[in-house]
């Protein structure tokens, strides 16, 4: 009998872990969908700011629905975070294919971490029938 309890203990251990796995993975999930809505903005701006004429008026979130007027100054190239505040001037060409090669690494990582996540809901689903029938 004291196996039996044992091995309930050891599962409801694992449970317990993988539970927790599972909430950093959703997480990793709601970032990584945070992240492609963002670089999905990005394009979509771009490809905006490329049919403006220099000197044309336009409207720049600075966050929180406040939103500033300004003048394009200059559409051949931009700015893009490297992160840690440093920032690089890339081409807007160069930038379009940098958002497309990072929309792709982060589809692959989402593919991934969905898989995952699929994989541990599976394994508690068996955990928890593992349990009721001890």
């Amino acid at each position: 009998m004291s196996e039996s309890r044992t091995a309930k203990e050891q599962l409801a251990a694992e449970y317990g872990a993988l539970a927790q796995l599972l909430e950093d993975v959703r997480r990793r999930v709601d970032i990584l969908n945070t992240t492609l809505a963002e670089i999905s903005a990005a394009k979509s701006a771009l490809e905006e700011v490329s049919s403006l004429s220099e000197g044309e008026e336009l409207l720049v979130p600075i966050g929180a629905g406040v939103f500033v007027r300004a003048k394009l100054a200059g559409k051949d190239k931009v700015l893009v975070t490297l992160g840690a505040n440093i920032m690089v001037e890339k081409a807007l060409e160069d930038t379009r294919k940098y958002l497309e090669e990072r929309e792709q690494k982060v589809k692959d990582a989402l593919q991934k971490s969905v898989a995952d996540y699929q994989a541990l809901v599976s394994r508690l689903r068996d955990i928890e029938q593992r349990l009721r029938s001890a």
